[in-house]
């Protein structure tokens, strides 16, 4: 179900963000730093020594730097507040998880996504309302997750299509908990459904299926959690526009919904309304799903992608679409990946010991420029601070959000 005209949400997608850990986002290759972003690359470190760093479309304010100009390179964002300790995006807004389990929201708020009870866009971040012991987060197309300590789940934001789960179709402003929705421990947001992993290994869905993406055998909306049919030993779930996907405990991986770009890279363009094999593909460690992509990432540290790659975010030439997995060329040994809607990121592990992670990026450039014909390019975040890491990365439609914390010296 595309959003309606005029819809703020735009494209959306998103994925969990596990505590402790219109226009193209994708930046710049290896952007050059001028002086007084080198003076604010001190990134607004807390007691923990985190920071956040920001890039892309900003209409909203989902980069949450107290603007709406496009940032195409890096920018440290310096009001968190509290440590963050993890980020997502969502297709127009942004949520980070502080270390005391509170939730920070900034950018667009139509439908109240931001969860601070009102409906007013917020270029800064803002407190959640009545939310505490939330453990990870996931940001969709215009609503919110949070999953609780206690393995509950709340949801705010857009309700059209039934995402709260609360059996009702009215907009939230602020968190409300899923009813009968219990030992959760991942959550996942795509443009209007979501995914609850549970302790036995089995997945919930929730909202719009007309892709048939709940997985449930049907194409009938959802306003409360449902069974995913044919599916156990899931240990990671991902959402992407309109389509699920669930990393088994064997390191393979199944998905469901639409294939319109082959997005459920089972050698066809066929819907499917309950889990499919991906194929030739096994040994994932973890994976993100974008809008019409999914990058996989394997033991051996190469990354597998397959989907939509009219932009280039599969790391190949624009012309070509694969309809199973491809390795997408030169990453070298990646431990972090994380899919947007036309841009696709990468955490590459240090060259030489104890040094920092590159991230690498490809797809489409931010002002719209013909995608990165050769693949993956390096893109400096560190801003020459040898001394951080990057902890994690998330890509919303068109903005991305990193997480840096200190590198362990002691680390052998």
């Amino acid at each position: 179900m595309p959003p309606r005209a005029g819809d703020p949400r735009g494209v959306p997608r998103g994925r969990a963000a596990p505590r402790g850990d219109g226009s193209s986002g994708a930046p710049r290759p290896a952007p050059r730093t001028n002086g007084r972003d080198r003076e604010g690359a001190h990134m607004n470190g807390g007691s923990n020594g985190h920071a956040v760093l920001v890039w892309g479309a900003n209409h909203c304010g989902q980069l949450g730097d107290g603007t709406r100009g496009e940032r195409p390179e890096p920018v440290p964002l310096r009001d968190t507040g509290d440590d963050v300790v993890a980020v997502t995006a969502g297709s127009h807004h942004t949520l980070a998880l502080t270390r005391r389990g509170t939730v920070l929201a900034w950018g667009a708020n139509h439908y109240g996504q931001l969860g601070d009870g009102t409906r007013q866009d917020r270029h800064r971040p803002v407190a959640v309302r009545e939310l505490a012991g939330v453990t990870a987060l996931a940001a969709g197309g215009g609503h919110s997750v949070a999953l609780l300590a206690d393995g509950t789940v709340r949801t705010w934001g857009a309700n059209d299509w039934g995402q709260i789960g609360d059996g009702t179709r009215h907009d939230h402003h602020v968190p409300v908990p899923v009813p009968g929705l219990r030992d959760v421990v991942a959550v996942a947001a795509g443009g209007g459904h979501n995914l609850a992993l549970l302790k036995d290994g089995t997945v919930r869905t929730w909202g719009s299926n007309n892709r048939g993406q709940l997985g449930d055998g049907d194409k009938t909306e959802r306003r409360t959690p449902v069974a995913v049919r044919d599916l156990g030993d899931v240990t990671a779930v991902s959402a992407g526009g309109y389509f699920s996907v669930a990393l088994l405990k064997d390191g393979t991986v199944r998905t469901w919904g639409t294939n319109h770009w082959c997005q459920l890279g089972d050698g066809t363009n066929e819907e499917r309304a309950t889990p499919v094999p991906v194929r030739d593909l096994a040994g994932v460690t973890a994976l993100d799903a974008g809008w019409h992509h999914t990058l996989a990432l394997l033991q051996d540290g190469t990354v597998r992608a397959w989907g939509n790659n009219h932009c280039g975010q599969l790391g190949l030439t624009p012309d070509h679409d694969p309809t199973a997995p491809v390795t997408v060329p030169a990453l070298g040994h990646v431990h972090h990946v994380t899919a947007g809607y036309r841009h696709s990121l990468a955490v590459r592990a240090p060259q030489g010991r104890g040094g920092p992670d590159q991230c690498l990026v490809w797809g489409l450039t931010p002002d719209d420029r013909p995608p990165v014909p050769t693949g993956p390019v390096p893109l400096a975040l560190t801003n020459g601070h040898t001394d951080r890491r990057i902890r994690s990365l998330a890509a919303g439609w068109a903005h991305t959000v990193a997480l840096l914390e200190p590198l362990d010296r002691g680390a052998s």
